[in-house]
């Protein structure tokens, strides 16, 4: 029996694991049907599910997103984990009013710490994104920042 991804979520909080919920690490791995990598917005909507309940519900996003943020070393694997997770975050917008009430961006409400290393990955991301997933049936990273464009990024991640 799967453990219910409310539960997953709040596993992460009481254990102070919110790195590893966001990587998919261990316990968080959420396993896509597609490629067998580890699928984010599973995470997510768990995430959605207990914050949406919470009062300042963006301010406890932010500051467990940017513990994340700060936890990311500068390579490809978590480059694509921090786009995998806005990609998510983005996706679920709409379903989920308090991830924009007010105007709320979760990348736009990150310290300048925080803003700066996503910069550096996405960039990273962009040098090494296609050639990584050449062989594949994998939109390119400029399909990628369309889509997330299209879904309500408005910033320039690689100019963060």
């Amino acid at each position: 029996m799967s453990t219910p991804v409310t539960a997953t979520f709040q596993n992460a909080l009481d254990q102070h694991e919110i790195p590893d919920f966001f990587k998919g690490n261990g316990f968080y791995f959420a396993r896509g049907c597609d490629w067998g990598d580890h699928l984010h917005i599973n995470n997510w909507q768990g995430m959605c599910a207990v914050l949406r309940h919470q009062d300042s519900a963006q301010v406890k996003l932010t500051r467990i997103f940017e513990e994340y943020v700060q936890s990311l070393e500068e390579n490809y694997i978590d480059s694509d984990g921090l786009f995998s997770n806005l990609r998510a975050y983005y996706i679920l917008r709409k379903k989920n009013p308090f991830l924009s009430a007010a105007g709320y961006d979760l990348t736009a409400a990150l310290g300048k710490t925080s803003r700066n290393k996503a910069g550096v990955l996405f960039r990273l991301l962009r040098i090494s994104y296609d050639k990584e997933n050449a062989g594949t049936s994998k939109y390119s990273f400029a399909q990628e920042l369309q889509r997330l464009r299209s879904l309500g990024c408005t910033l320039e991640l690689e100019s963060l």
